[in-house]
């Protein structure tokens, strides 16, 4: 007990005993992995893929996470110690502690909750294009491939585009459609804009 002992004489916290102790040594304890785990999740990606099943949980579940755990720890730690020593006995001390780290641990759940589901998926789904009007970008040769660009997923895209007739060339600047995607091209047909067909 000698290190955290010496801690918590330099932090002015020399004099406690027994449960205080215990408080203390949960509120550094837990200050300083929250602080740091903080610190890596705003430097990088730290949780993306290790820690993603957490967000998924249903119900009180999601409150269970590195980030809830750790508050808690902290906010027990704190508050425990803050009311022993007020001079209250340690039984209201650890109600108070387990209030106090059971709210910290819910407001964290929800905010980084809320902040996954900010997250988007930018996968591009080249069938969800068949149907869209663009413009050849680059012209499409007979057989052989061109540029597209057509909206779709909610963004403007350029595209490999071969057209459906291989026999047609397909030149800058007209319209068409997108009528099939075969892996990552989309295979197109001139659109007519003075026929009413499509």
């Amino acid at each position: 007990m000698g290190l955290i002992g010496d801690f918590l004489e330099m932090v002015g916290l020399g004099g406690i005993t027994g449960v205080d102790v215990l408080f203390a040594a949960m509120a550094i304890i837990g200050t300083l992995l929250f602080i740091i785990y903080f610190l890596l999740i705003l430097i990088g990606d730290f949780t993306g893929g290790i820690f993603d099943f957490e967000m998924d949980a249903d119900g009180v579940f999601h409150l269970f996470t590195i980030q809830g755990l750790l508050s808690f720890i902290m906010m027990f730690g704190i508050f425990g110690l803050s009311v022993s020593q007020a001079d209250q006995n340690a039984f209201v001390a650890i109600i108070a502690g387990t209030i106090a780290g059971s709210f910290s641990m819910y407001i964290v759940g929800k905010v980084f909750q809320m902040m996954s589901s900010l997250e988007q998926d930018n996968t591009v789904e080249h069938s969800q294009a068949i149907g869209a009007r663009g413009t050849v970008y680059r012209t499409i040769k007979a057989g052989e491939l061109g540029q597209v660009q057509v909206e779709y997923q909610g963004a403007l895209r350029t595209e490999s585009a071969m057209a459906k007739d291989e026999n047609l060339v397909i030149k800058t600047g007209k319209f068409i459609k997108v009528v099939d995607a075969i892996a990552e091209r989309l295979i197109v047909v001139p659109l007519d804009i003075n026929s009413q067909e499509e």
